[in-house]
Parts: structure tokens; C-alpha cells; sequence
């Protein structure tokens, strides 16, 4: 197998055994057919950090813009 690309091994091959890519202090949140990528902050609330869809209009939506705080019930 040959990769072209200019990411790091690392970045490619990643060791924490994370299929999904998110980081350990990072949580996946499914709405629908869209994930969204989120930190943990204090008293249940997320700050929205990716966005990760096929559907274009899923990044107009100012609820899901990456920095959004979001309340999880």
C-alpha cells in the first residue's frame, strides 16, 4: 500500500484505538445522519468542535457551527 500525502504517520495511523477519529476528550453526538464532534465542558454542556455530514446543509446551521455551546438533556 502506498500513501501519498503530506499528514504524518501518526495522523494517519492512529494509535489511541479510536476508529472514529475523535480525540479522548472529544465525545461523537448523532443527530440524525450527522455526527457532531464535541469537547466535554462542565454541567453537561458541549462545545461544538466538528461537524461531520455528506449533506451540505447541515454546515449552514448556526445550532451545529463549530465553537456552538449545546446543551445535552
Amino acid at each position: 500500500m502506498f500513501l501519498y500525502t503530506i499528514i504524518s504517520p501518526e495522523a494517519i495511523f492512529d494509535e489511541s484505538g479510536s476508529e472514529t477519529g475523535v480525540a479522548q476528550n472529544e465525545v461523537e453526538i448523532r443527530r440524525g445522519e450527522t455526527s457532531l464532534v464535541a469537547q466535554a465542558l462542565p454541567d453537561g454542556q458541549f462545545k461544538i468542535t466538528r461537524i461531520i455530514s455528506t449533506d451540505p446543509q447541515d454546515y449552514l446551521k448556526p445550532e451545529w457551527q463549530p465553537g456552538t455551546i449545546m446543551t445535552i438533556f
